[in-house]
């Protein structure tokens, strides 16, 4: 993994556009790093799992691996946490600081700091289980202010193990989710990026996401552009593919002559 020193200007997602508020590196480490050890400072290893498992940014697809552990070390890294096991190396966490600072820094800090004995920036320590706690407060605050029953508009815009990931109209940054199962009749081609009719039926503590059942499947009108799994949007559906000949069972070759008898 690229390092980076603590508290230089945050580089690393180089192709998103440039971040609005100004962003230093935190806890970017490789084998080569030196940095200050020692135990963690109170409430920081409580705070950092709550934001790597709910708050995550930068999604990648795969894992990057501890440097620090050396040879035959678990991968992916996890660990556990009051929440649950933390799988860790997929993605960062952006923690807002004074002075409209941010501070960016691998989901893998949280290892580093149980595991290593890794001391972040001073500054990094204070934000966490501050940030910690006002993502708890808007947690609860979500769950009061969209109770079950509450209808929801938006699109399905993707899928995972879990389900369909639902984004509600006017609120992209709120988790929702409609299981597979609350998604009707048809759920086995799904249509994505379409408007739908949703109502909350939950809420999911342990994943921080409203959990929605879909109550009026889109409809499409004849010739519209189909949404695919990928989100891109297709010419119209094909139609049925064209019936094959069947071949008869039985053989076309002429016999061959019967033999005659010549006088």
């Amino acid at each position: 993994m690229t390092t980076y020193e603590d508290l230089t200007p945050y580089a690393y997602w180089r192709f998103e556009p440039e971040e609005t508020e100004p962003t230093l590196d935190v806890g970017r480490l490789g084998r080569e790093s030196r940095f200050e050890v020692g135990e963690p400072e109170p409430g920081l290893a409580d705070a950092l799992p709550a934001l790597a498992r709910f708050h995550r940014v930068h999604v990648t697809r795969g894992w990057h691996g501890c440097e620090l552990c050396g040879p035959g070390a678990e991968y992916p890294v996890s660990e556990p946490s009051a929440a649950g096991e933390v799988t860790l190396g997929s993605a960062e966490i952006h923690v807002p600081g004074v002075d409209g600072i941010v501070y960016a820094a691998p989901n893998l800090v949280f290892h580093y700091v149980v595991r290593h004995h890794y001391r972040p920036p001073a500054a990094f320590v204070r934000a966490v289980p501050a940030e910690a706690e006002a993502r708890a407060r808007a947690w609860e605050e979500t769950k009061r202010s969209l109770p079950v029953g509450t209808p929801m508009h938006g699109r399905i815009v993707g899928y995972s193990g879990r389900g369909l990931s639902f984004e509600p109209e006017g609120s992209p940054d709120l988790k929702a989710t409609v299981p597979f199962e609350l998604y009707g009749p048809g759920r086995d081609d799904v249509e994505y990026h379409v408007p739908v009719d949703a109502v909350v039926v939950g809420h999911s503590d342990q994943e921080r996401q409203i959990i929605l059942q879909v109550v009026d499947q889109p409809r499409r009108t004849p010739g519209e552009d189909v949404p695919t799994r990928s989100g891109g949007a297709a010419s119209a559906p094909p139609g049925p593919p064209p019936r094959s000949r069947r071949r008869s069972s039985r053989s076309t070759a002429r016999p061959p002559p019967t033999p005659t008898c010549r006088p």
